[in-house]
């Protein structure tokens, strides 16, 4: 597909103080997307000027009602085909649409498609950790080496383990998705039990086997505040009961709990 056919959509929750740099790596593609919008449900001041930096549409959710809400809102903001949500605090690799895009044009029919990613902390780039390990073997697993996965039963087992999908790495193909939205009943995992729906529905996964995100790992993040609560420990319970037994759903749920080690900042 023609990167025309792209956008970026960062749906910016208050403040980050990464945002400069998620809008200049997205700025920075070696391949340019066809578009690059900022959404918000809490516009300010500060937001509006950046916007203004960069000279950046900026589109204004009326109903503050959470993270589902946010990205529903980002992700029919568009008329573009192809959709990426960016989080506000993370950044792409100058490579990541051409790549993206390159596994795109050999199944132009997927539902959704995602990379490896690398995280960011304090400033140090962290290729590899607890975290990361248990992802890639999870994506590894399912994909069998292969780049795309078909059936419904091949997409759920790459999740009936985890989640291994790296939501900020993930493009949407909007115009096969006009009657999803992500769940309110989720904070957390809504990305997880999105793709567990899509999952179900006619359509491949795709994977690209590079790490083309960086995520950032910073103890004000919606992830840390979630691990924090147990908020994050009551939605993955949720999650695998959807496949498994209750008894083997909480026992995967226990060691599960130990890739929440690599969110401590």
């Amino acid at each position: 597909m023609n990167e025309r056919e792209h956008a970026f959509v960062i749906p910016v929750y208050r403040q980050s103080p990464w945002l400069q740099e998620c809008i200049e790596s997205l700025l920075g593609q070696s391949t340019k997307s066809g578009q690059i919008v900022v959404t918000t449900s809490t516009p300010s001041p500060e937001l509006e000027s950046v916007v203004r930096q960069y000279d950046l549409p900026l589109l204004i959710n009326p109903q503050s009602k959470g993270i589902a809400s946010d990205w529903n809102f980002a992700l029919h903001s568009t008329p573009a085909k192809l959709v990426t949500i960016a989080h506000q605090d993370d950044s792409y690799f100058p490579d990541y649409l051409t790549q993206m895009l390159q596994q795109i044009d050999r199944t132009p029919e997927f539902l959704i498609a995602y990379c490896d990613n690398v995280e960011h902390k304090s400033g140090e780039m962290r290729r590899s950790n607890l975290n990361l390990r248990v992802k890639r073997w999870l994506t590894q697993r399912a994909f069998k080496g292969r780049s795309c996965l078909s059936s419904s039963e091949e997409k759920l087992r790459l999740l009936r383990w985890g989640n291994p999908v790296c939501c900020p790495s993930v493009i949407y193909h909007r115009t096969r998705l006009l009657n999803f939205s992500f769940s309110n009943s989720f904070d957390s995992n809504l990305d997880w039990e999105a793709w567990e729906r899509l999952a179900r529905m006619e359509g491949e996964f795709l994977y690209v086997d590079r790490p083309l995100v960086s995520k950032r790992v910073h103890a004000g993040s919606e992830t840390s505040a979630l691990i924090a609560n147990t908020r994050r420990a009551t939605e993955d319970r949720q999650m695998f009961d959807k496949f498994w037994p209750r008894l083997v759903s909480r026992a995967i749920s226990q060691v599960y709990k130990l890739g929440y080690l690599s969110n401590k900042a």
